[in-house]
Parts: C-alpha cells; sequence; structure tokens
C-alpha cells in the first residue's frame, strides 16, 4: 500500500494491476463521514449498477478479522462516489481524484524518446581549381600537424619555451585532418583518373595505396 493525503488526512491506497484503488473506509473518511464504512456502502449499494467492473470490485484483504472480501474503488469509481456524496468536503474531493488520474493518466503513457533532428546538408559549387586548393589544404594541414608532433621531443630536450605550444598543436589539431578525410576522399572522387599532374600528385596523399614521401 502508498499513503496519499487529502485535506491532511493520510489516506491508504491499494496498487492493483498497476493502478490505484481506495477502501469503502478510506473514501468515507476523505468525505468527512462519522460513520465512513456504512456511509460509502449505502451510496454504492443505491447506485450499484452506475459502476463499472473498472471502477470498483472486491479483493481478498487481510483486516483485523482475518482475510476478508473488501469493496475497492479506483479513481474513477472514488470519483463517481464524491459526485453522489454530499458533504461539505465532497467538491474538493472530486477535484483531488481527477488531479491524481490525470497524473497517473501521464505516467502510463508510453514514453516516446526525442529523436534527434536530421543533420542539414547543403550544397555548394566548386571550380575544379577551388577543390585542388582543398584537396592541397588538407594535405599541408596534415604536414604541418605531423611535423609539430615531431618537433615536440627535441624541442623539449632542448628546454624550449615553445615545446608546451607544440605539443598542443601537434596534438589538439590532428583530429581535424582524420576527420575531414573521408569528405576530401568525396571531393576529389571525379578526379581520381585524371591526367593533370596537381591531381596525380595529391590524391595520393589523400588516399594513399602505399607509404608516398609527402614532397
Amino acid at each position: 500500500m502508498t499513503t496519499l493525503t487529502f485535506q491532511n488526512k493520510n489516506l491508504s491506497v491499494i496498487n492493483q494491476n498497476n493502478q490505484l484503488w481506495m477502501t469503502v473506509t478510506e473514501i468515507g473518511n476523505a468525505l468527512g463521514y462519522s460513520d465512513p464504512f456504512k456511509s460509502v456502502k449505502n451510496i454504492y449499494d443505491r447506485h450499484a449498477d452506475e459502476f463499472t467492473p473498472n471502477m470498483t470490485a472486491l479483493i481478498e484483504m487481510q483486516t483485523n478479522g482475518g482475510m476478508q472480501k473488501v469493496r475497492i474503488f479506483s479513481l474513477r469509481g472514488a470519483h463517481l462516489i464524491g459526485m453522489l456524496s454530499h458533504t461539505k468536503v465532497a467538491k474538493d474531493f472530486r477535484k483531488w481524484v481527477l488531479d491524481i488520474l490525470d497524473k497517473e493518466v501521464e505516467r502510463q503513457k508510453p514514453k516516446q524518446l526525442a529523436l534527434p533532428e536530421p543533420e542539414k546538408k547543403y550544397t555548394f559549387e566548386f571550380t575544379e581549381y577551388e577543390l585542388e586548393q582543398l584537396a592541397w589544404l588538407w594535405f599541408s594541414h596534415k604536414r604541418m600537424n605531423t611535423l609539430l608532433a615531431d618537433l615536440y621531443e627535441p624541442l623539449n630536450a632542448l628546454g624550449s619555451t615553445f615545446s608546451g605550444s607544440v605539443y598542443s598543436h601537434a596534438h589538439e589539431y590532428h583530429r581535424h585532418h582524420e576527420e575531414s578525410q573521408a569528405t576530401m576522399q568525396r571531393l576529389i572522387e571525379p578526379f581520381k583518373q585524371s591526367t593533370k599532374l596537381n591531381w596525380q600528385r595529391v590524391i595520393p596523399k589523400i588516399t594513399p595505396t602505399r607509404n608516398y614521401l609527402d614532397f
């Protein structure tokens, strides 16, 4: 059982089939009857035909007198009892039950994971010369990054003040030519059979098939 509070009254609530239910006595206590069990039972007996199986049920429960059949009401059933009641707090009780019902409906909704928005794509036009320059820019970045990495140990051994920045640049910017290599390979694809010297020189450096001397 769990506990809910209505106007400073703690009410025991039964979780049955993943839904909240209340006993006759708990509803009567909430509505402020002097004889909670008898008052709510009388309301139900007079209007039993208005309650569906989803609104009320008889279950076996452990009571002070041992195991007994006890009538319980779902939140919808408790709301109907509140509608048929005329105590001073009946109106507030009905609103309270509906608020809990709304929360339960929201809680039981399947959680839908937000799908990531597709990454935007852009279309540009380049001349062959511009693509050549991009290819050489990528390669020169890679060469300079490799050179910085090679220079770190000697500079550090000499105690050079440049060793720190050389190390930082070599490691921080290394990922850029690695992550952009696939993009460059797509851009140079139309020129792989070109007889132009510039393409013949730079393409193997972007898609090497063997260890080329990078000069």
